[in-house]
């Protein structure tokens, strides 16, 4: 298990630095405006470190050693969940730095929380795929998901008006604007999704030979 873990956190980490490269420069010239922009690469930076260590992946190897499917399953998940907490306690402080002074600032933290929260199922989502279709269609759709994803935070970061009905800025505002305890029922039910998501992924997972 220490290999998979090994090369598994190694993506994980690697495009964690990726990720806090841009901001540390912006914001030590006090532009917050990217730490919205990183809310956004969240899922997109996540679902390419699965994409990346799952290429690296030799299923049929591991198969000739004493390693269950349960254990692969859950260790790839407790990393992905791990790695999932890291972006959010970072995008946390980022956030704090950049608008705990301003009146947007509950609105910024509601959008990083609705982001990350949402990144859980869609991580599970992207094991599922590997395991019961192949690399090859993991490939496909994470591409596509990071294609559009970078399309549309660039047209709501080029045009501001279209933050006001985008569905994902009209959801933060609507948690912004909640009570407290609306963005802690959003992690619950993620992480419960994301539970019952990986249930269902070693079902797959010993069934399926698509990645062998």
């Amino acid at each position: 298990m220490f290999t998979i873990a090994r090369k598994t956190s190694f993506f994980f980490l690697t495009h964690l630095c990726t990720f806090c490269a841009p901001a540390w420069p912006a914001l030590l010239k006090g532009k917050g405006g990217i730490i919205s922009m990183l809310a956004f690469w969240v899922p997109l930076w996540l679902s390419s470190s699965v994409l990346w260590s799952e290429k690296q992946e030799s299923y049929a190897f591991l198969r000739m050693l004493p390693v269950t499917d349960r254990e692969i399953v859950r260790t790839k998940f407790g990393l992905a969940l791990a790695a999932a907490f890291a972006y959010w306690l970072i995008l946390t402080l980022f956030t704090w730095w950049a608008w705990s002074s301003t009146w947007e600032y509950p609105f910024h933290m509601a959008l990083a929380n609705l982001t990350c929260a949402m990144s859980l199922p869609l991580i599970a989502c992207w094991y599922i795929v590997s395991w019961r279709f192949g690399q090859s269609a993991l490939t496909v759709g994470v591409l596509a998901f990071i294609v559009l994803g970078i399309v549309t935070a660039f047209v709501l970061n080029v045009d501001r008006r279209n933050w006001v009905g985008a569905p994902g800025i009209a959801a933060a505002r609507w948690l912004a604007e909640g009570p407290w305890y609306l963005q802690l029922c959003l992690f619950l039910i993620a992480l419960a999704a994301y539970y019952g998501l990986m249930q269902l992924a070693i079902r797959v997972k010993q069934k399926s030979e698509a990645t062998l």
